[in-house]
């Protein structure tokens, strides 16, 4: 497939060499797109850091960031946080320090602690300075203190930073301890923009079972989304939908005219929650309804597990409850089963009454999800709780369908340990639009 106006600008400003100013009339005029498209791509390349916008100079592409780890700060971070001078060594501040040495020792234990591209934190200990610019660290020096002469000499001559901070050196580490914390905190999305396939294979309204067996054959792939002519996402087509059919049959008669359809900007762990509970093998995205590309439930999980693995991506309070939980088969209404964890207990060691709530009502959200495609808003939550459960208890939550309106549902939803009832509830919701 193509790419969008917005994707194709974002490859321009990558491609420009480093130095280049953009500006939305440039790119307008360029690409031949209008100025507030241009603009939207250049604020989006900002955000992704291949530009920067510089006061008085106008928009530069720049160096990108992406391989920086999320707790590196630039020499040039460093010194706008404890609002610091540079004294020399200008050149050098988008360099990261790989570590962080407070100079309050003896020069000889200084020697097992200090390494090139460390940055030294030092008071008005001449000796200290010009030891640790000699092994190649740069400096920030606390208190106001202005070096000699020579101090400044040598890191010209070693190429090396010298930054100097009005205040002192406790108040200096804490403000970059501060800086590193905020930095690993950061709670960072994965979105379905980043892991998506944009290269997709689809049929067409007007395609037979004949034309999926050939592209089957053709991809080695056996889903596909099925497409009308303005590329609006109408269905998706499996080999488990072809059952029995005639090879001249038209793929929109056995086709699912109820996709799954995500957006470039849902987060990865909502989609993989929905698409594991769901059965949904692949999920088309579409902007504004047209295709754009396409994700497989593997690509889902891998993705989701990769950010598990990475302390500074969040996680929603309900993926962290319900992340144990399995979908089980059951013709008549939905099950979930899983255990009760350590983190879904209250302070007596069973399972508080809020985590149940959630884990239930998540089960209703399901049930309506997966036989209606429709979405719901909680109104009311009755829950009768008959026993505490303990830590490691094997629940399984069965979620019943009692009334579903146009714009009203009403679920039941029990809760059993082995094959004892332990809890049952009642929830009442507004109904929503897919």
């Amino acid at each position: 497939m193509s790419q969008t106006k917005h994707q194709q600008i974002l490859s321009f400003i990558e491609d420009l060499a480093v130095g280049s100013k953009v500006s939305v009339r440039f790119i307008a005029r360029e690409l031949d797109v209008s100025e507030g498209t241009a603009y939207r791509a250049i604020k989006e390349a900002e955000n992704k850091g291949f530009v920067r916008s510089i006061p008085k100079v106008g928009t530069i592409r720049i160096e990108g960031v992406k391989e920086r780890q999320i707790e590196d700060l630039t020499l040039r971070e460093v010194s706008q946080i404890v609002e610091g001078m540079v004294l020399c060594g200008a050149e050098t501040l988008d360099h990261s320090p790989n570590k962080f040495i407070i100079a309050a020792m003896e020069l000889d234990a200084m020697e097992r602690y200090l390494e090139e591209e460390g940055l030294c934190i030092v008071g008005n200990r001449h000796d200290a300075q010009l030891y640790a610019l000699n092994q190649g660290s740069p400096l920030l020096i606390t208190g106001g203190f202005e070096p000699q002469q020579d101090v400044i000499d040598l890191a010209r001559q070693k190429n090396l930073a010298v930054i100097e901070s009005p205040y002192d050196t406790f108040a200096v580490t804490t403000m970059i301890n501060r800086a590193l914390y905020d930095r690993l905190i950061e709670k960072e999305l994965v979105l379905v923009e980043d892991i998506m396939v944009k290269d997709v294979h689809y049929l067409t309204t007007k395609a037979t079972v004949q034309d999926w067996y050939e592209l089957a054959q053709k991809t080695s792939h056996s889903r596909f989304p099925v497409v009308d002519e303005e590329m609006i996402v109408v269905g998706i087509i499996t080999a488990v939908d072809l059952a029995g059919a005639d090879m001249k049959t038209s793929v929109v008669d056995v086709m699912n005219s109820k996709p799954y359809v995500v957006g470039r900007d849902d987060s990865v762990t909502h989609v993989s929650r929905i698409m594991v509970w769901e059965g949904w093998e692949i999920a088309a995205v579409v902007e504004q309804g047209k295709l754009i590309g396409i994700i497989s439930l593997q690509d889902v999980i891998e993705a989701y597990q990769q950010v598990q693995k990475q302390p500074q991506f969040g996680e929603t309070v309900d993926n962290l409850i319900l992340s144990g939980f399995r979908y089980l088969e059951d013709s008549e209404n939905l099950t979930i089963e899983g255990e009760i964890t350590q983190f879904m207990i209250n302070e007596f060691g069973s399972a508080s009454v809020g985590v149940l709530v959630t884990v239930m009502n998540m089960a209703g959200y399901i049930a309506l999800r997966k036989q209606y495609r429709l979405d719901a808003i909680t109104e009311n939550f009755t829950l009768y709780q008959l026993q505490p459960l303990a830590v490691g208890t094997q629940v399984r939550i069965t979620a019943k369908l009692l009334l579903v309106s146009k714009k009203h549902s009403n679920i039941e939803i029990d809760v059993y340990a082995e094959d004892s009832l332990v809890a049952k509830g009642l929830m009442s919701a507004r109904m929503g639009h897919k």
